[in-house]
């Protein structure tokens, strides 16, 4: 008897998944010859179409500079340089180039200064150093845009990480 019930919930379970909503499924035509579509069909599709391009080019960008100034020196492996120096002022704000936690702030490694780690989704790591006044701590959610620190009298530079392995930051940063 209890195999009977476990084979009824099993079939019952399974069959759930055919049943969900359905969704809207738009079509849009793109075929070359559309001489028996008719005007109204047409305008359809290319109204269909602006609507799809609206929304691709309202796509936010993601990520933002983490201070204001001019690059002075780019990423390059083979100058084992493994991010970005910026042309910077004291009292600069830093800001956080995308939403994440502060996993590190500190000063252990001394050639960076006062420095910030903060862990981005999918597995991003962004290190903010040369900072003169950190104003987040361990643990901090921030937000993207968010002030998280202020430069120092030495030029502010900038690391990007990709789980452990540097990633150039031009190709991420706006």
């Amino acid at each position: 008897m209890p195999v009977k019930f476990l084979a009824l919930g099993l079939v019952l379970l399974l069959m759930t998944g055919c049943f969900s909503p359905q969704q809207e499924v738009i079509i849009v035509e793109k075929s070359i010859n559309l001489q028996n579509i008719s005007q109204q069909k047409l305008t359809n599709t290319k109204r269909i179409k602006q609507k799809i391009v609206k929304k691709i080019s309202k796509k936010p960008n993601k990520w933002s500079a983490p201070v204001k100034g001019n690059i002075s020196k780019t990423f390059s492996t083979s100058n084992k340089h493994l991010g970005l120096t910026f042309d910077t002022k004291t009292g600069q704000n830093v800001r956080a180039i995308r939403d994440g936690e502060v996993v590190y702030v500190g000063n252990k490694m001394k050639s960076h200064g006062k420095m910030i780690i903060i862990r981005h989704p999918f597995g991003f790591y962004s290190s903010y150093t040369q900072n003169k006044d950190l104003i987040v701590e361990n643990g901090d959610a921030v937000t993207k845009g968010q002030i998280i620190a202020i430069t120092s009298k030495i030029p502010f530079y900038f690391e990007m990480k990709k789980f452990t392995q540097p990633i150039n930051p031009i190709k991420y940063l706006k």
